[in-house]
C-alpha cells in the first residue's frame, strides 16, 4: 500500500504538471530554466527511454490554481532517494515552444501522457531526410558543452514503405566488363541515407563524431545466416566524409565490389590499445563505408538470433565509425510494446588516439506521445588523446 507521504508526493507531481499545461502561452522559444545535468542509461532507464511506469497511482482530479510557479524552474529539493528531479524537455503550444525544466520522475511521467514533452534537455536536430513513409534526422542533446545524447530519430511510419528492392545504385561495379552493372550481383545490396548532425552539436562539441550515415538493408548482408534479416545498419562516423566516400568499387573483397586498394587499407589492424575489448576484424570492407569489427561473444554468434547488435568501423588502422545493427522487425516490436526499451553499455577501447567527448553505451527506445523511434549513443566521458 502507498504511503501517506509518497502518495502526497504523487499527487503534488500530478499537479504541477497541470500547473505546467497552463503556463504554455508564457514560455519562451528555447532556452533552460536550470542547467541541465546528463542522465544516466542506467540510473534513469525510465526517464532515458520516455516509457511512463506502470504502476504510477493514480492521481485525484487536478486544480491548475493549485499550482506553484516554482514548478517551472523545477523542484526546491528531490524528497526521498528515487524523486530526484530529472531534466525534462517541456513542448507545449501552437506551434510549439520548447523549453529545459527540472521535474520530479513522476510529474515526468504525467507530462509525457499529456504532452510531447521528452526526457533530457531540449533537442538540436539536423536536416531531415524521408525514410519509407515516414522521415529520419539526427538528433543531440547537449548539457552546456558535454554530450547527453547523439542519436537518429525516425518517425513510426518510416518503419512502413520502404525499399525493397536489393539495391539503390549508389555502389557499383562492372565485374564483367560488359559495359553494364546487373544491380544483382553487380551492386551493392543496401540503400543509404547521408545525414547532417546538428550544427549546434558541431559548434559547441567539434568531434569526434562529424556525421552519420543510416543504410537499410532489405535482404540483410553476409553473413547472410547470421545478418540475413532486414535491418538498418546506423552509424556514427569519426571519419572525414569525403574520406569515406572515396572507398571505392572493385573486384575485391569477397563479393563486396571493393578497390583493391582500398581493401587492403581497410585491412589494417587498429592498433591493440585503440580496439574496443573482444572486437576483432571480420572481413566485411563495403565501399563507402569501411571495415567491419565484431564482437565474437555477441548473442548472434552464439546460437541466438539476430536483432540488434554493435560494431565499430576501422579504415587505414583507426577506429571510423559506431554502428548499431537493428532489424526492422525489432523496431516495430519496440514501437508495438511488444518488447522493451534498451540500453547497453558498450566495449571500449583502453585508449583514445584523439581528444573528445565519446559515448559508453547505446540506447533504443520508443516515444508514443510523439510516435518515434530512437537509437543514441549515450553517457558520454571526454577522453584525453593518448
Amino acid at each position: 500500500m502507498t504511503t501517506a507521504p509518497r502518495a502526497r508526493r504523487v499527487f503534488a507531481a500530478a499537479a504541477a504538471v497541470a500547473g505546467l499545461l497552463t503556463l504554455a502561452a508564457q514560455l519562451p522559444d528555447g532556452g533552460s530554466s536550470a542547467a541541465p545535468t546528463a542522465p544516466s542509461a542506467g540510473a534513469a532507464h525510465r526517464h532515458a527511454t520516455g516509457e511512463p511506469s506502470r504502476t504510477t497511482v493514480a492521481p485525484p482530479p487536478l486544480d491548475p490554481r493549485t499550482v506553484p510557479v516554482a514548478f517551472v524552474a523545477g523542484p526546491q529539493r528531490s524528497g526521498a532517494k528515487g524523486d530526484a528531479p530529472l531534466d525534462v524537455c517541456l513542448v507545449l503550444g501552437r506551434p510549439e515552444k520548447e523549453r529545459t525544466v527540472k521535474l520530479p520522475p513522476a510529474a515526468a511521467e504525467r507530462l509525457y501522457r499529456a504532452t510531447r514533452s521528452y526526457p533530457g534537455p531540449c533537442a538540436d536536430y539536423g536536416p531531415t531526410k524521408r525514410l519509407g513513409d515516414g522521415t529520419v534526422r539526427i538528433y543531440s542533446q547537449l548539457a552546456g558543452d558535454r554530450p547527453v545524447s547523439l542519436g537518429f530519430v525516425l518517425d513510426r511510419r518510416a518503419l512502413g514503405g520502404l525499399p525493397t528492392e536489393p539495391t539503390d545504385g549508389a555502389h557499383c561495379y562492372d565485374v564483367d566488363g560488359d559495359g553494364t552493372t546487373d544491380p544483382a550481383t553487380e551492386c551493392v545490396h543496401e540503400h543509404e541515407y547521408l545525414l547532417d548532425l546538428p550544427q549546434r552539436f558541431r559548434d559547441v562539441v567539434g568531434g569526434p563524431f562529424q556525421w552519420a550515415m543510416l543504410n537499410w538493408d532489405p535482404r540483410g548482408h553476409a553473413p547472410a545466416q547470421i545478418y540475413g534479416a532486414p535491418h538498418f545498419d546506423l552509424h556514427f562516423y569519426l571519419q572525414d566524409r569525403a574520406e569515406t566516400a572515396a572507398i571505392g568499387t572493385g573486384p575485391c573483397g569477397g563479393g563486396n565490389l571493393v578497390d583493391c586498394a582500398d581493401y587492403a587499407e581497410a585491412r589494417l589492424p587498429v592498433p591493440a590499445r585503440y580496439l574496443p575489448a573482444d572486437y576483432l576484424d571480420i572481413d566485411a570492407v563495403v565501399p563507402g563505408m569501411g571495415n567491419h569489427l565484431g564482437d565474437p561473444t555477441a548473442p548472434e554468434f552464439n546460437g541466438q538470433p539476430f536483432t540488434h547488435t554493435f560494431m565499430y568501423g576501422a579504415y587505414g588502422g583507426d577506429i571510423t565509425f559506431y554502428e548499431p545493427m537493428i532489424t526492422r522487425a525489432w523496431l516495430a516490436d519496440l514501437a508495438a510494446g511488444r518488447v522493451e526499451p534498451s540500453c547497453r553499455p558498450l566495449k571500449l577501447p583502453a585508449a583514445w588516439k584523439a581528444a573528445g567527448w565519446y559515448p559508453t553505451s547505446y540506447c533504443m527506445s520508443y516515444r508514443a506521445n510523439r510516435q518515434e523511434i530512437t537509437v543514441a549513443l549515450t553517457d558520454f566521458v571526454s577522453r584525453p588523446a593518448s
